[in-house]
């Protein structure tokens, strides 16, 4: 089974997270409150994936993902926390997380973002222009898409069907279809084809 560590210092979170990683099919190895442990037990435990608060104590989660990367640790990283995703996203992209969750969302969302994340995504939420980053169209369209149409658009590039999206999603065909139009209309793509090159600026990144 794959291992999973958690780092969060606040104790309701906590619960709530490790019942959603557990749920995504992993089992965690290790729960953390500080930095300084959290390194210790990835050098320690080499888990498959970190969901890693920022506002944490010892040493803050920026530079538990800087310091991991620095040595190699290959774990998935997606952040869970409350701070500003503007202020905080490009950060967290360019020190080598793979996601980012908004403790202010629905944390159920948790378990796509993670599943979608170790298919190879990264997933973020849309950063204002007002930042001075500029990124490619293609990636504009994809940070636009909710983590269940990122989700939904993975499996259809992977070429499941629509019935078997739906069963693996736990959805109707009918709710399936209608993202797939979704999708199309806010990528402005007509094929499968088509959206497999827009989504190939969100792949392995």
């Amino acid at each position: 089974m794959r291992k999973a560590i958690i780092v969060d210092d606040h104790p309701f979170i906590l619960a709530t997270v490790r019942m959603l990683v557990i749920n995504a099919g992993f089992e965690v190895v290790a729960e953390c409150d500080n930095g300084i442990e959290a390194l210790q037990q990835c050098e320690s435990l080499q888990p498959d994936l970190l969901v890693l608060d920022l506002g944490i104590p010892g040493l803050g989660g920026l530079e538990v993902i800087r310091h991991l990367r620095e040595r190699k640790n290959a774990c998935k990283i997606v952040v869970l926390t409350s701070q500003n995703s503007e202020q905080f996203t490009l950060p967290c992209i360019q020190a080598g997380a793979s996601g980012y969750v908004s403790k202010n969302d629905n944390l159920s969302m948790l378990t796509d973002v993670i599943n979608a994340v170790m298919s190879g995504y990264s997933l973020f939420p849309q950063v204002s222009a007002a930042t001075g980053e500029t990124t490619a169209a293609g990636t504009e369209k994809l940070a636009r898409l909710s983590h269940r149409e990122m989700l939904v658009m993975k499996y259809l590039i992977n070429g499941l069907s629509n019935k078997e999206i739906a069963e693996t999603l736990s959805l109707s065909e009918k709710t399936i279809s209608t993202y797939k139009t979704r999708l199309y209309t806010k990528l402005n793509v007509s094929n499968l084809l088509e959206l497999a090159d827009v989504a190939s600026h969100y792949e392995n990144t």
